[in-house]
């Protein structure tokens, strides 16, 4: 008997039994409301996100003539823009803010997450289409599968196919390939409407590496279900009755979907631990003023900011080389705390071996353009062109308002100067560059499913024994 026959009998063995029609549809409908919930909250970041950007550029550049100081303590926001699919997994977008202030002499953090406006229900997660696959998508397959065995096997079906010369890793075989069908018959669609809306949702120019991310994410996740048919199948020949083989499943999935995560977050955290706000700050202010004090000392003879030992006609280098002297020592210590994150991340990652809910997480987001290395990108950038305006202020301070002497801070520059501070203009990484960036995540993902495999064929060969 030929797989395909298998497969044949299975599926429409489930067709007939209803499963396929109510789990599989209220599975296909809950991800097709994430879907328009997600496009719908998209559209409204996007559009508020560039009319933000556009009106803090203009509020730049109809400043008044002013001391250049000045305007560069009044700085102008970057806006994080939304990726195209944000609206299939949002990731860490709600709980890590979307605006910073290019303010003067500091690099701030990013604010206004959504998650400081939410309600207690956010700890449960966001509805999205990478929650209900991660979550809810194994349990569809176990609703499926779970007596793919051990239901034969109590009415002796099992015995009476195997004697008709089928061999186990056939029967197993032709049962894979039938949940995989049954699963493709309800995703596939899905994601076909999934295309279109992240098409239309991508930005002008962005349509077709937003695509390229939307089919590799897609494997991804055709990987990591590939896991759990697996996984589902193994267990349901392990098992004696389908009520043992549903209890084992069950129990699995509550622990890799509900208690895993928690736990792996919190000794990830316990074997690299970060600084909290307070620790951080110190030692970034210490090091901050251990640094301006060598740079005062060397090129004013004095450690005392702004005291007569500095006269009016040096504060624009002043301003310019502390400025540029700090530069390093907030990226010494904003990467050590972003590395540091970045390995508590590994550390998920590799844990997906056994729990592949932390792998394919972790690729869903970084394929979908919301994990920490986008956002570490858009951080960096932003930061340039905060030190770009400081740069370009310091340089005209130095060039019209030193040479005045005494009268340093009666200079105002002409709002032409504005206008020489380009507006920030983001470019998101590649799909290649996020593929990269997820090389781990999918290596556990494509590791965890060779596992699963192997551990389906050792039960299956062990039918005839039974």
């Amino acid at each position: 008997m030929l797989p395909c026959w298998i497969a044949r009998r299975e599926f429409l063995e489930r067709l007939r039994d209803g499963r396929l029609y109510w789990a599989g549809g209220l599975v296909a409908v809950l991800l097709l409301t994430a879907l328009a919930v997600g496009w719908a909250h998209q559209r409204a970041a996007q559009a508020e996100q560039r009319a933000a950007q556009a009106m803090d550029y203009h509020d730049w550049l109809r400043q008044d003539r002013r001391h250049p100081h000045d305007a560069a303590h009044q700085g102008m926001h970057a806006f994080k823009p939304e990726a195209a699919l944000s609206m299939i997994d949002p990731g860490i977008n709600p709980f890590i803010g979307s605006t910073v202030w290019l303010q003067a002499h500091r690099q701030s953090e990013v604010k206004f997450n959504a998650a400081q406006d939410a309600t207690g229900l956010q700890r449960f997660g966001n509805l999205s289409v990478g929650w209900i696959l991660q979550v809810l998508g194994p349990l569809l397959v176990i609703v499926l599968g779970f007596n793919a065995f051990a239901g034969e096997r109590e009415q002796g079906i099992l015995r009476q196919t195997l004697s008709l010369g089928v061999s186990p890793l056939r029967l197993l075989g032709g049962k894979a390939l039938a949940l995989a069908g049954s699963l493709a018959a309800l995703l596939v669609p899905a994601a076909l409407i999934a295309a279109v809306a992240v098409a239309a949702g991508a930005e002008e120019g962005e349509c077709l590496d937003a695509l390229l991310r939307l089919g590799a994410w897609s494997l991804g996740y055709a990987v990591y279900l590939g896991i759990f048919v697996f996984v589902v199948l193994g267990v349901s020949a392990l098992s004696s009755t389908s009520r043992m083989a549903i209890t084992l499943l069950l129990a699995l999935w509550i622990a890799q979907a509900v208690m895993a995560p928690r736990v792996l977050s919190e000794l990830s955290r316990a074997w690299f631990p970060s600084p909290t706000r307070l620790e951080f700050n110190q030692a970034l202010g210490a090091e901050l003023k251990t640094v301006s004090d060598g740079v005062w000392q060397k090129n004013f003879g004095s450690t005392e900011r702004w005291g007569r030992d500095v006269p009016l006609s040096k504060w624009g280098i002043a301003l310019r080389l502390d400025d540029q002297a700090s530069y390093p020592v907030y990226d010494r210590h904003y990467g050590r705390l972003w590395d540091t994150w970045e390995r508590q991340q590994a550390v998920q990652e590799w844990s997906g071996l056994l729990l592949p809910i932390l792998a394919v997480r972790s690729f869903s987001m970084g394929m979908a353009g919301t994990d920490f290395a986008h956002h570490r990108s858009f951080t960096t950038a932003a930061e340039l062109h905060r030190r770009h305006i400081q740069d370009l202020m310091s340089a005209d301070l130095v060039a019209h308002a030193d040479p005045l002497g005494g009268q340093h801070f009666a200079y105002q520059a002409e709002p032409d100067l504005w206008a020489t501070v380009p507006p920030f203009d983001y470019q998101p990484p590649s799909a290649a560059w996020a593929l990269t960036h997820q090389v781990r995540s999918f290596a556990v993902l494509c590791a965890g499913l060779l596992l699963a495999a192997a551990f389906a064929a050792f039960t299956a060969s062990r039918q005839r024994a039974l």
